[in-house]
């Protein structure tokens, strides 16, 4: 289980890990048999799921190795920040806390490529930390995989940690580096690229729907 995203995530770790609920908040708040383009799909574990739930899936990632594993969908390698593909979706999804992202520029990245690829009717689906986020270290497990926030570090609303998994008897890490965004932060990014924020999700507030501004 060797190879890894560029951002370091194991490819076949993916593969087997399996939605955790995600598809469903998406199924909920798009409209029946929505075209959905997908942001940073990685190995189709939320692709897979809005298949079966009717929708059409654009998934795209920046790694040939993760999109190698998806079935049904049209898939496009490449980065988010360069991402254009001339054409716009009612429907536009950014999970995986892409929006925790520390660095502003590269955040803001990954929203404008929401904003210039989503309809100017349609909508932004967004997965972050949610505000009652906290650490926790206990084991829990998901389909075949079992996993825990092994060490983490806080300063300030900057969170940087390290991921254990366990796969077949195999132990994996992952290091990973995220912002804790307020409110008033998630709305000043979308302002920036011309969306804005119109409800939460979920009951936790880890999703977030936007549209462009001048969409009511």
């Amino acid at each position: 289980m060797t190879e890894t995203a560029p951002d370091g995530s194991p490819v076949l770790l993916y593969a087997m890990l399996p939605s955790l609920g995600e598809a469903d908040v998406i199924h909920e708040a798009v409209p029946a048999g929505c075209e959905i383009l997908e942001l940073g799909a990685g190995a189709g574990r939320i692709t897979h799921e809005l298949l079966d739930l009717g929708h059409a899936v654009v998934a795209v990632d920046n790694s040939a190795e993760m999109l190698a594993f998806i079935r049904g969908a049209e898939t496009v390698l490449a980065d988010m920040e360069s991402l254009g593909l001339e054409r716009r979706f009612p429907a536009v999804v950014l999970a995986s806390n892409f929006i925790n992202e520390p660095e502003s520029e590269s955040r803001r990245a990954y929203l404008e490529c929401c904003a210039r690829h989503v309809l100017p009717s349609g909508q932004v689906l967004l997965q972050g930390f949610p505000p009652d986020w906290a650490p926790n270290t206990d084991w829990t497990e998901h389909g075949d995989v079992r996993l825990r926030l092994r060490s983490w570090k806080q300063q300030g609303d900057l969170i940087s940690g390290e991921m254990e998994y366990v796969v077949d008897g195999e132990v994996l890490h992952h290091t990973f580096e995220s912002k804790l965004l307020n409110v008033e932060g998630l709305d000043s990014d979308l302002r920036a690229v011309g969306l804005r924020r119109t409800r939460t999700l979920d009951e936790r507030g880890a999703w977030t729907e936007a549209v462009p501004g001048t969409h009511s």
